[in-house]
């Protein structure tokens, strides 16, 4: 069983996913992949160079994480773009059979209809204020950067519509992990 998890920014797919973790199954964060993918694939950075601009990538050729996000969370156009630079070094995540129940943190899974890939998709929400209260602590964004980042996404109540099973990260760390135990239940 493939499981997608997703959810808003800063409501907690991470934190989700490390329980999932922690009661066997196996776990795979994309963003972890996405990182590889950009600073190891010589194909990716001249993709990105020759998309979004030499200003991307410094002198030695790393990338310049931040002034991609700026460019890729400024213009409508360009997560796309990123998208169809970046999936196809990941594309195996999706196609891979799994031997056991596996849990992919996939933020992107509707807006990328890539929701057809996993037995079941389960969807983190939060309340905006705890949203924002996790971005300035863990990330060092403002209300205007979150706004913006959280507007290249579905509304967070259009992916609880679409999910299969929905988890609300909205009290304790107990909480949450009482709502993947019966995740679990229902699931395997």
């Amino acid at each position: 069983m493939k499981i997608g998890l997703t959810g808003g920014i800063c409501c907690g797919k991470s934190t989700a996913l490390q329980i999932l973790g922690r009661y066997g199954l196996e776990t795979i964060n994309l963003d972890d992949y996405v990182r590889q993918a950009l600073r190891g694939s010589a194909r990716v950075k001249a993709s990105l160079k020759r998309h979004f601009g030499a200003d991307c990538i410094d002198e030695d050729g790393e990338l310049l994480v931040r002034r991609l996000a700026q460019i890729v969370f400024n213009r409508q156009d360009a997560r796309k773009v990123l998208e169809g630079i970046i999936y196809p070094e990941i594309d195996f995540l999706w196609t891979q059979e799994v031997a056991v129940p596996t849990a992919i943190e996939v933020p992107l899974l509707f807006e990328n209809n890539l929701y057809r890939h996993f037995d079941r998709t389960v969807c983190i929400y939060s309340s905006f204020a705890a949203q924002l209260s996790r971005s300035i602590v863990s990330r060092g964004w403002d209300r205007e950067e979150l706004e913006r980042r959280m507007e290249a996404q579905l509304p967070v109540e259009e992916k609880i519509l679409r999910a299969d099973f929905v988890l609300g990260n909205c009290g304790s760390l107990l909480q949450l992990e009482r709502q993947v135990q019966l995740l679990l239940e229902k699931l395997i």
